[in-house]
């Protein structure tokens, strides 16, 4: 398998997680938006957690990123439980 199609295949595995996971945002405890960016500081190196902001929503990771900086199942399982998703520009995001 190539880099591209092994890529494309954890781009595809990541989605499924997010698409699977039911949200558990009523049984967070605290600002989902802020524990998702703590749980994601861990994987940061060079790289901003927050990428950018609208009004209502929050940015992090691309799903590039995430797959290169390699953000396991758990914590993106986690992720979702709290209400993050893939945005519409490939990426991490929560409202806010």
């Amino acid at each position: 398998m190539k880099d591209w199609e092994k890529i494309e295949a954890r781009g595809e595995e990541i989605r499924k997680i997010f698409e699977n996971t039911e949200s558990e945002l009523h049984k967070i405890e605290g600002d989902n938006a802020l524990l998702g960016l703590i749980l994601l500081l861990k994987y940061q190196t060079k790289k901003d957690v927050i990428s950018g902001a609208d009004h209502d929503i929050i940015y992090s990771f691309s799903l590039s990123e995430v797959i290169e900086l390699g953000v396991s199942d758990e914590d993106l399982t986690e992720l979702a439980r709290m209400n993050w998703h893939i945005s519409e520009y490939d990426g991490l995001a929560c409202y806010v």
